[in-house]
């Protein structure tokens, strides 16, 4: 009987062991990058839009009817998924220079609320 080869069962628990804790840890990374994909797919959305009104605002800027305060929203079918409020103020420094803020405000997976600020210059002449 001394002479017989193979494993013990204390050396396939031991092995099985390892195993499922090297596959729990595998769950939780996979589980943990699918969470910052959407994070960063939610963030990636509210900045382009907050760029994309941006530039919308500096084509207009230096008209001055057009340089009023405003907001817009970002609808994914029926909820909102980012807002953008917007503002203009001179500059003292040059009187034909203006400043704009794009304040956003986008919506995070447990429904808190995160704010992100853009600013600008746009110089007219």
């Amino acid at each position: 009987m001394r002479n017989e080869r193979g494993f013990t069962i204390i050396e396939i628990i031991v092995a099985i062991v390892v195993l499922t804790v090297g596959l729990l840890g595998l769950v939780t990374t996979a589980a943990l990058v699918t969470r910052m994909m959407g994070r960063g797919q939610r963030t990636a959305m509210s900045a382009t839009f907050a760029q994309s009104r941006l530039e919308r605002l500096r084509s207009s800027a230096c008209i001055p009817a057009q340089r009023v305060e405003g907001s817009d929203t970002l609808f994914r079918g029926s909820t909102w998924v980012a807002i953008n409020r917007w503002a203009f103020s001179a500059n003292p420094s040059s009187p034909t220079t203006f400043r704009v803020r794009v304040v956003t405000l986008s919506k995070t997976v447990k429904g808190a609320v995160r704010v992100d600020t853009s600013e600008s210059s746009i110089p007219c002449r």
